[in-house]
């Protein structure tokens, strides 16, 4: 009967030492996402900004040349 209970706690502490692992490794891709998913949003502001400079010169350039005629 001791041995059936080793055995079987020492089962128990295997899984739970692999569940332990994947859940490590599944926060560790997680938090790999969440970097990937801040420099995105990053590169997504730089490029809003772009635009809108890029709209704003088109837009006092027509204007200008409005006042010009």
């Amino acid at each position: 009967m001791k041995k059936k209970l080793k055995k079987f706690t020492k089962k128990k502490h295997k899984i739970s030492k692999s569940i332990n692992k994947l859940k490590s490794k599944i926060n560790l891709k997680e938090k790999k996402l969440d970097k990937i998913n801040v420099k995105l949003a990053s590169v997504e502001k730089k490029i809003a900004e772009k635009k809108a400079k890029k709209i704003a010169k088109k837009k006092t350039n027509q204007n200008q040349a409005s006042v010009n005629n």
